[in-house]
Parts: structure tokens; sequence; C-alpha cells
């Protein structure tokens, strides 16, 4: 009878555990995570492609050119005023970024600086969020910036127009679904970005993102000889840089567990210069970096959080008002001299066909349902009934 019970108990822990991993990611059908997803012809209509510069689509590890005539960002650090965002504008303000999340290690960058009453701005890849949209709802609820980080994380200027566009889309997609919010701001992977991206991106509604210090924080996830001392020892060096007359914008990583520890630190380095930490969008003063009608809130100095407003199907935490309702790489120098810059290696698109119209005869449509914590009830009562059984059994 011990043992009947024992199975018993173990299956329902699986049940509940299995059940509640399960519910913890977005519903609905996705393209597989982390490879380009499949181009849809709607999305595809959004954008008039005899209006984009005719930048050639590059290959992988391709030498750039001798001219920069399309204004690649990876082969000279070109951007465009009109559309690209590198440094907040008014001196002592500084735009904390952080990329290619939203993962567990994302949770100890949030607490670090809702403790703080700082805001920030993260730009998450598609497939972080089918995986943990409940935490992207923390980083919104806590009235952080969100923004589009693509699908797969491949390298734009080698993806055709219409994989570059289902890189945006779904992943927009997702986050729309996670959080009922659209974001009208992106960084590409990497930083690449030619010409013809930047038509792509402005045809489809979207800023664009860079950063003017970058950390490279990247490398200590693959990189045993990177040291994790050089982030804050970065970060030392430029609050130094009393001089500038604009303010600054810095790049980390919240999705690997060595450079989210140091986030932390670098803030308070950025805080004791007297610097005022903010999100990208307050920063330059964008009053709606989505779609809906949402205002983002400014830094707290005094370390209590706020929330942000408006009418998004959501309600956006303890303070404020609502509607209740709601790189891998990129150049960039370190201390001592080092360079710790790379392009970064993508793979080429891959199509799985048009929604609907797979080639394999997979439908791509995503349900409507929301994110939810349905089954949390089926986990309690599998634990009580654990409970019961643990008990009886002891008699």
């Amino acid at each position: 009878m011990h043992k009947l019970f024992s199975v018993i108990s173990i299956f329902l822990l699986a049940l509940s555990t299995t059940t509640l991993n399960v519910e913890a990611q977005l519903q609905g059908k996705y393209p597989p995570l982390d490879t380009p997803p499949p181009p849809v012809a709607s999305w595809t209509a959004l954008v008039d492609q005899t209006k984009l510069p005719k930048a050639p689509v590059r290959t992988v590890g391709a030498s750039c050119p001798t001219t920069d005539e399309f204004c690649v960002w990876t082969c000279t650090t070109c951007t465009r005023p009109d559309t690209d965002f590198t440094f907040c504008p008014n001196k002592g303000d500084w735009a904390l970024t952080y990329d290619d999340g939203p993962t567990n290690n994302t949770l100890k960058v949030l607490d670090a600086l809702n403790a703080r009453g700082l805001k920030a701005t993260f730009f998450a890849i598609g497939s972080r969020v089918v995986e943990s949209p409940q935490i992207l709802k923390q980083i919104v609820d806590a009235g952080h910036q969100v923004g589009v980080h693509t699908w797969s994380h491949t390298p734009l200027t080698t993806q055709t127009t219409e994989e570059i566009i289902a890189e945006v889309k779904w992943t927009e997609m997702a986050i729309k679904q996670a959080v009922n919010l659209t974001p009208k701001w992106f960084r590409a992977p990497q930083g690449d970005i030619d010409d013809r991206v930047r038509g792509i991106l402005r045809q489809l509604g979207y800023r664009i993102a860079f950063w003017n210090h970058d950390t490279n924080d990247w490398m200590s996830n693959s990189d045993p000889t990177f040291d994790l001392k050089w982030i804050p020892a970065n970060f030392t060096i430029w609050v130094q840089n009393t001089t500038a007359t604009t303010g600054f914008a810095s790049l980390e990583h919240d999705a690997f567990n060595k450079s989210s520890s140091m986030a932390e630190a670098a803030m308070d380095i950025v805080l004791k210069a007297n610097f005022k930490p903010q999100s990208v969008a307050v920063c330059l003063g964008d009053k709606q970096p989505y779609v809906e009608n949402v205002t983002l809130p400014p830094s707290n100095f005094n370390g209590q959080s706020g929330a942000s407003t408006g009418a998004a199907g959501q309600n956006y935490g303890s303070t404020g008002t609502g509607t209740a309702g709601q790189n891998y790489g990129s150049t960039g120098t370190g201390t001592a001299g080092q360079s710790y810059g790379s392009t970064g290696t993508g793979t080429g698109g891959q199509s799985y066909g048009t929604i609907g119209t797979g080639t394999s005869g997979q439908n791509y449509v995503v349900s409507t349902g929301i994110v939810t914590e349905k089954n949390l009830l089926l986990g309690i009562v599998c634990g009580l009934i654990m409970m019961i059984l643990g008990f009886v059994g002891t008699i």
C-alpha cells in the first residue's frame, strides 16, 4: 500500500510540475525557436520594396565594401540621425539598455533596477518571449520599456527583405500577446543594419536604437578569458567624461548569468557619478514608445518604483495610474586598450512557407489566447492530494 501511495504521489508531482512549465509559455503555434521564422504574405505586403535602398544582401562573414554607400553599421559604425538613436541628447542622462532576454537572469537585473527606482529599456528576442512571457510582464509592470530584438538573432543584412519583416513581426506578435503592447523601438542583433534594413523598419513604424558605450559583456558567456571586472572598469572610465555635451547610452545583456550579475555594480557607478539613468524613450522625450497609448515613467531617484500609465489592456503596477484593463557582438573597446568587438555569425534564412500554407502543411496561425497561469490551481490541488495520501499512508 505504501508503494502505491508513493507511485501516485510521484505521478501527481510530475503532472503539476509539467503543467506549470507548459502554461508558462505563450499559447498558440509559433515558429521553431532561434531559427529564422517564415515570411507571412500579409506582413510582407506592409513594406513597399520599390522604395527601399538597393543595398545588397550580404553574406555572413563577407568583407566590407571599400566605400560604405549604404551606411552599414557593422562595417563603419555609420548611423543615420533621422532614424537612429545612439545616445541621450541631454547632458547627464544615461540610457540603460539590456539585450537578448527575457530569461531567468533578467530577474537579477530587474530586481537591481527596481530597488533603485531606475527605469531601463529591454530589447527582447521573440524566441525568449515565447519561453518566458511572465518575465516580460514583470518588466512592463515595473514601468520599463520593451523593444524588439528579432526572433532568431540573425544578422539582418544577411537576410532577405521578407525574412527581416518576419523577424520583426513574429517578435512583435509574441510581445503583444505576452503584455498587450506593440513596441515602436527596435535594436538589430550585433547592430547589423544598413539603409535597406532602415527603410524596412521605417515603413513598419520603428525607430532604431544603438548605443555609444558597449560593455561587450556578451563575451562572458563564451570566452573564458573575459574578465568580468572589465565591465565595471569600463563604466568607471565612461563616467569620468564630464566634458561631453550630451548624455550616453550603454549596452549590456540580461540573458546571461555572468553578465547580468554585473549590472547592479554598473548602475551604482553611474548613479554615484550623478548621472540620471533612464529608458531610451524617456531620455529622448518619446511620449509614445508603443502603438498603444502608454507613457513611460522616468526613474525615481528616491528609490520608489513608478509605473507606466495608459490604456494598453493591463494595469501597470502598484503606483501610477492606468485604465485597469492593461548582441551578441559589436565593435567597441574595453579597458587596457583591449578590443572585444566582432561582427558575429548567423545562419541564413530558412523558409517555412507563408502563414496557413506551409510546405509541410504546418499552420503558423497564433491563437488569440493570452498568457495564463490557470493550471496553478491544478498544481495546488495535486499538492494537497499528495499531502492527504502521505498522511493516509502513515496510518
